[in-house]
């Protein structure tokens, strides 16, 4: 069993610094018998890859993109020519549809004893399905047994040893070496010669007793699936069941063969089912949409309209993977944008062809963080939020109490912005066939002009609407027909699986979603669906613990946090789920703070690369309104029995020093119990968690590096987790039972049109609730309860008034 202690460098070494013996620690192995490939030869080429294993025909231009796109400089091709023929060892896997490199890795060393494996690349479109695994085990097999080499190290930073752990490659960051279960190669350790054998002795001592206490490494020793869908045609007599099928299907399930599915992605999108009665795009069905699209072989391909989006970067990344997932299936992916910014084109750049108008609205300029702040407004008007904020980067409350943004608010905001701008070029870049800094020269340029995007490459044709669909029928044979033979998203959402034999099996995995804010129960003001009310989520883990028929349980999160008592409730409930059966959660666009809270009861933890998490802390607070009172001629006052009756009650005073002092020891406690749970469940010390935690926002990615989160992927990964848990073969078709009904129902519509006649009713009501920031202690991420300056009847109401107050003036 070889073991790495990490050496992190910026960027992978060629072969001629090797003499640096201070750059690789001593490792430690044991001999075991080699176990089969993860993926064989034969599955590889079905899935359409080829391996080589000489570097001829390698497209080192396209080779050197895939190094940028994974954060690593551009090279000379010329030198990486010169360094591939002093190469020992190596392996390179080919896309057949491209014939370009996706994967790569070499190993060079004195052709004797000892090795080195560099430049392990995957590139970043065919990551998670394994094909750096693949390589790497292929690449140590033939070291091992063609060329008897048994010293071999993994030169590589920190965050690439966690992809190959079953390989036996360990990163030891605290100088303690940690055996993993691996897929055990008969390997010995790359020692100093001065090492002596007493030495290795103590070492393998050590492992030993470290083995068996298992430290903190738990869940990392677990390879979880990556849930990877694979397109496998509909032949033989299954095809001439789907057809049997269709002719019997029902009238709104018809659609002509030979038809486009169009599907115009604008606006918010909702990670909630949706009724026919609601309005928007939602997530699940979009998405189960492609995959159907994929399989029907009534569609001859997909056109996607898209226009401005109003919705997070996990999301995105979702939709991005089916776009990818659905051109597996051969048929065309075309995008036409009108108005196009970094989310619209990050979509519109995966599919087969890009098409834009020639007065297209085009704003790839980059991304920007904004963060309003009242301080200076509340002053004017006489409102004094008195806030406590435990966590030095919980900035939820800074919108209240502050003019300007603290230092460690700016760190986090930063850190997150040059991830997710990060994650757009080297995406854009990889699709596009470029490099990194190409892209981002092209942004930096400040390119408005349509025809400068032809000319570079960035989409494919400056053409309308029309000509676009003129193109696509000429493209089937379609010319003599008046219109596109087309199905929009909304009448395609109604053909059901069974229609195309895309039914799942007799196992059935539960799905309940978690979506908006948290609130411990329903206001008589709020709609169903409108967020995540604690006693009916509890009736739903409830009911699904008691019943015998789910294998398992995938908990989809969507939520900034919300009132803390009830994100514990959620806790517990979930945590009593997870003693009887798995649970996987599965977080979108946000899971921080409330939502965290929730996520963290799972048995895995699933996130996508974008998707916002952490912010392990909590806020709470009172506005004191006593000059606004004393402006506008209002007058309080409260007879009150008990020395802290008047804690929060009292509006129109601050807090005295000893209220002051107890409000400040309820936020603190809060937060260690926040903490504490959090450690508790993810295997850290209270010290490891404290380091992540103080309110601190991650993106998924760096979550999952820091341990607070297992897996990266989308819904597809958890499901494949959930089987893998349950002890369901993962080839076993699955059945996936959604808990959370469609919303808004009718009679809810109905109720939400009355509820919309008593508007100012309702702005009293949900002002006199939310003086008191939504009542007790909040887990909650910034920006939300306070972001919008407009709607009564959608934002906050405090902002109503502040606002006709100014235009009294």
């Amino acid at each position: 069993m070889l073991i790495f202690r990490s050496t992190t460098i910026s960027s992978p070494l060629s072969h001629h610094h090797l003499n640096s013996s201070k750059r690789f620690p001593n490792l430690i192995t044991s001999q075991l018998p080699t176990p089969p490939l993860s993926i064989s030869d034969q599955d590889l080429q079905t899935r359409g890859f080829n391996l080589h294993k000489t570097f001829k025909n390698l497209n080192l231009d396209h080779l050197n993109t895939i190094f940028v796109a994974v954060g690593f400089p551009k090279r000379d091709p010329a030198k990486i020519k010169i360094a591939l023929e002093h190469t020992d060892s190596l392996l390179w896997i080919e896309y057949t549809k491209t014939q370009k490199p996706v994967a790569f890795a070499r190993a060079t060393g004195d052709g004797v004893f000892n090795a080195i494996i560099w430049d392990v690349v995957v590139d970043p479109s065919f990551q998670g399905i394994g094909l750096g695994k693949a390589m790497m085990e292929r690449l140590v097999e033939e070291l091992v047994v063609e060329k008897g080499i048994w010293n071999i190290g993994l030169y590589a930073e920190g965050r690439v040893v966690g992809f190959y752990r079953d390989l036996g490659f360990a990163a030891d960051p605290d100088g303690i070496r940690v055996p993993l279960p691996s897929r055990n190669l008969c390997v010995r350790a790359f020692e100093s010669s001065t090492s002596s054998s007493s030495e290795m002795k103590k070492d393998k001592e050590k492992v030993s007793s470290i083995s068996e206490s298992n430290g903190n490494l738990k869940e990392s020793k677990i390879e979880y699936p990556s849930g990877e869908f694979e397109y496998k045609e509909i032949t033989g007599f299954k095809s001439f069941v789907v057809k049997l099928k269709m002719l019997v299907a029902f009238p709104w399930e018809r659609v002509r063969k030979g038809s486009v599915l169009t599907i115009k992605l604008r606006g918010q999108i909702s990670d909630q089912l949706k009724s026919r009665f609601s309005s928007g795009l939602s997530l699940p069905q979009l998405c189960e949409n492609l995959i159907k699209a994929a399989y029907d072989p009534r569609i001859s391909g997909v056109y996607l309209h898209i226009e401005p989006l109003n919705c997070g970067w996990g999301k995105v990344e979702e939709i991005r993977r089916h776009i990818l997932d659905f051109k597996k299936s051969g048929k065309f992916i075309v995008a036409y944008v009108p108005a196009c910014g970094e989310k619209e084109y990050y979509l519109g750049s995966a599919c087969v062809e890009l098409y834009a108008p020639p007065s297209a609205y085009f704003s790839l300029y980059g991304l920007t963080v904004q963060a309003s702040f009242l301080g200076g407004i509340f002053e004017k008007v006489g409102i004094e939020p008195q806030v406590q904020r435990i966590g030095k980067y919980k900035s939820a409350g800074d919108q209240l109490t502050r003019k300007n943004m603290s230092q460690e608010n700016c760190e986090m905001l930063t850190a997150l912005l040059d991830n997710i701008y990060g994650n757009w070029l080297d995406n854009v870049a990889s699709t596009k066939g470029k490099n990194r800094e190409e892209v981002e020269n092209f942004v930096n340029e400040g390119v408005y002009q349509v025809e400068r995007l032809k000319e570079e490459g960035y989409i494919t044709d400056i053409l309308y609407d029309d000509e676009v669909i003129n193109l696509l029928k000429e493209r089937l044979g379609q010319k003599s027909e008046k219109k596109l033979l087309e199905v929009d998203y909304r009448k395609y959402s109604r053909v059901r699986n069974w229609t195309l034999s895309l039914t799942g099996g007799k196992d059935q995995i539960a799905v309940i979603r978690a979506s908006g804010s948290i609130s411990r129960v329903r206001s008589s003001l709020s709609l169903s669906g409108s967020g995540i009310v604690g006693e009916q989520f509890i009736e739903k883990i409830r009911t699904v613990r008691e019943s015998k028929k789910y294998k398992a349980v995938i908990i989809r999160i969507d939520s900034p946090g919300g009132d803390a008592l009830a994100s514990d409730l959620m806790w517990r409930e979930i945590k009593l789920l997870a003693a009887s059966k798995p649970v996987i959660a599965s977080m979108s666009d946000v899971a921080a703070s409330g939502g965290y809270y929730m996520a963290m009861a799972a048995g895995c933890i699933v996130a996508e690369s974008l998707t916002l998490t952490g912010s392990i802390g909590v806020v709470t607070g009172k506005f004191n309104l006593g000059k606004l009172y004393e402006r506008i001629g209002f007058n309080k006052e409260i007879i009150s029995r008990g020395k802290y009756a008047e804690l929060t009650a009292a509006e129109q005073r601050p807090f005295r020093p000893d209220e002051a002092e107890l409000f400040a020891k309820s936020a603190q406690n809060a937060y260690k119990m926040f903490r504490d749970k959090a450690a508790l469940s993810r295997s850290m010390t209270v010290d490891q968690m404290e380091e992540f935690a103080q309110g601190r926002v991650w993106i998924g990615k760096d979550a999952a590096s820091r341990g607070l989160v297992d897996a990266l992927g989308g819904i597809s990964r958890a499901v494949a987790i959930a089987k893998q848990k349950a002890n369901i073969p993962h080839d076993k078709k699955v059945t996936l039972v959604e808990i959370s009904r469609p919303s808004p129902t009718l009679p809810e519509l109905l109720s939400g049109i009355g509820s919309s006649l008593l508007g100012l009713d309702q702005t009293v009501k949900v002002l006199l609730q939310e003086l008191t920031l939504s009542e007790g202690v909040q887990a909650r991420m910034d920006g939300i309860m306070f972001e919008r300056l407009e709607g009564a009847s959608s934002g906050n109401p405090i902002f109503t008034l502040i606002k006709d107050y100014l235009s009294s003036l």
